[in-house]
């Protein structure tokens, strides 16, 4: 998750030793888009480790969320991350109508689900990535 990627202009790096605060705000956009049950698989559905992923990114892009949990993964290089950095960003990021910062995006988003939303995807699991990811 530390790869660079140039969004709206701007250079921006992954999760690299977050803080508290950081963490805080993706699993609250998480939860946010209802992507629990995914996670603990309270909605009854047995997925493969193809699938969890997928699964995850329906329910964040139905949710309306997609844009708060990037903007709260990703850093803009050469500041430190807030809550208020990353709501203007994600505002920036729904703005976007490049083609290539668009598929950047969805890349990104596709690539940290499949990171966390493996076989062992679930709701602790998550928070033990996201607190320990460097």
């Amino acid at each position: 998750m530390l790869e660079t990627n140039t969004l709206d202009g701007r250079k921006f790096t992954g999760l690299q030793a977050p803080v508290a605060n950081q963490v805080d705000y993706v699993l609250a956009h998480f939860r946010l888009a209802g992507v629990e049950k995914i996670f603990n698989d309270l909605d009854g559905v047995q997925r493969t480790m193809e699938r969890r992923p997928e699964d995850l990114l329906t329910q964040i892009l139905v949710s309306g969320r997609t844009y708060h949990i990037l903007a709260g993964l990703l850093t803009e290089e050469g500041k430190v991350w807030s809550r208020a950095e990353a709501d203007a960003n994600a505002a920036r990021f729904a703005a976007i109508t490049d083609a290539g910062e668009k598929k950047t995006m969805s890349a990104f988003i596709r690539d940290v689900l499949i990171g966390i939303g493996g076989p062992d995807g679930t709701a602790a699991e998550i928070v033990r990535k996201l607190r320990t990811a460097n």
